[in-house]
């Protein structure tokens, strides 16, 4: 009976549109992880080492322009989506102008192939190559859009989840591709992506009665959004900056094998700082349909982060050694120190990535550059001085160190607003009582 009261309880607190969608947003970040790192178990164990090197270099080029087509037009459908008059066509402006853009970009890099990725001539001298990688390349930046922008936005974030779990085809066809080596690999990953994408677009259109995803600009669309997301778009580049210089920066000063410990070390913290930034995509598409309860709903959502996060951050600064050692001793020994440091940080950042929801809010983008340059400029370049003489740990104190001062700045500016607020509120009063 206790289990029945208790299971009715948690899906009842689970009921509320802001619990239920950061929810599923994890879980599909979770699934994402869990199904890639089973997709490159079974690449490594049925494959050739060197038709896996080939494989992971192009879908990691198409990552990387998967992160640059974006244009931050995710964040600005969240934030513009909910009050929008044509969501259709604001759909299918954002569609068009990632899907075109990522295409531009993928151009790009094959034509000039040979000079910033000679072993990834392939994809210019074969065309079988040359297709799959420009189709690919737009396919995988719509489906974030998708899932990460028009299902959160639209509050309906389960079908962010089903996405993730169709992209599972990967797997099976992984198997069925052993013959054709690193086109194989690619293609498998590729052709699920594309797959997951098509059934997004059928459920957009089961949720959004009239809509058909015909390709279109809207001008008036692209004024209202563009500006927004473009400067989230550099803001979300910064944030991510230091995922991407640090492993280079670690193979440098130390040496080639710590940047494996890092690497595990830095994902493994990623999945717990999810649960803030999924909270805040969730929080923002609330906040956006009803501004005046922000203040409510801030509330609500801190309090979902910490029941979170509190558990997750305990749990890997008792058992961090042993949940690294899963990966080899050597693991456990190197990179301990860096994931619980790391993993405290969330508390920070959780309070940050509020704030920043705030400005969002707000369409006030540029204090949210200012913010994540900071905090890649500190991480980076006081992480480079202290690794050679702390190791990896060196990079998880820069990287508290910011978030940490961050937030400290974040509290003294919003005292100081609380002060003045209070001030005029007195001073509005004694006016009043003087009159």
């Amino acid at each position: 009976m206790k289990h029945n009261t208790l299971a009715q309880g948690l899906i009842l607190y689970l009921k509320d549109p802001l619990r239920k969608n950061s929810a599923f947003l994890m879980a599909s970040h979770a699934v994402l992880g869990l199904l890639g790192f089973f997709f490159w178990a079974i690449a490594a164990r049925t494959y050739d080492t060197e038709e896996v090197g080939l494989a992971t270099a192009l879908v990691s080029a198409v990552l990387l322009l998967h992160t640059l087509a974006r244009l931050g037009l995710d964040i600005g459908m969240i934030r513009f989506l909910p009050d929008a008059k044509d969501r259709s066509a604001m759909m299918n402006t954002c569609f068009t102008l990632v899907g075109v853009f990522a295409v531009v970009l993928a151009l790009v890099f094959v034509l000039g192939v040979r000079t910033w990725s000679p072993a990834l001539k392939v994809v210019r001298e074969e065309a079988d190559y040359f297709v799959l990688f420009i189709v690919f390349a737009a396919g995988v930046s719509l489906v974030d859009v998708v899932r990460q922008g028009a299902f959160v936005a639209l509050r309906r974030t389960e079908f962010s989840l089903l996405m993730e779990i169709i992209a599972g085809l990967r797997l099976p066809l992984l198997l069925v591709m052993v013959s054709l080596g690193a086109f194989g690999i690619f293609c498998s990953w590729g052709v699920a992506s594309c797959v997951a994408l098509i059934a997004g677009v059928l459920f957009i259109a089961k949720l959004e009665r009239g809509y058909r995803p015909v390709p279109g600009v809207e001008k008036g669309v692209v004024g209202r959004v563009l500006h927004f997301s473009l400067g989230n778009y550099v803001a979300e580049s910064l944030r991510e900056l230091p995922g991407f210089l640090l492993p280079l920066l670690v193979v440098n000063v130390l040496a080639l094998d710590m940047s494996a410990y890092f690497y595990v070390a830095w994902t493994l913290a990623s999945v717990i700082l999810m649960i803030a930034y999924a909270t805040s995509f969730s929080l923002l598409a609330e906040v956006s349909r009803e501004p005046e309860k922000f203040g409510s709903d801030v509330v609500r959502a801190m309090k979902f982060i910490l029941l979170l996060l509190v558990p997750a951050v305990l749990i890997v600064f008792l058992l961090g050694d042993r949940i690294l050692s899963l990966f080899g001793a050597e693991y456990a020994e190197n990179g301990a120190d860096l994931l619980r440091l790391l993993t405290i940080s969330g508390i920070p950042v959780a309070f940050n990535i509020l704030y920043i929801t705030w400005k969002r809010l707000r369409q006030e983008v540029w204090p949210i550059v200012y913010l994540y340059a900071f905090v890649a400029a500190f991480t980076i370049g006081v992480g480079y001085v202290l690794m050679e003489e702390m190791g990896l740990a060196g990079i998880g104190i820069a990287w508290l160190s910011a978030n940490g001062m961050v937030t400290v700045l974040i509290g003294l500016a919003m005292l100081k607003r609380w002060i003045q607020s209070g001030n005029t509120r007195s001073g509005q009063g004694k006016a009043e009582r003087s009159i």
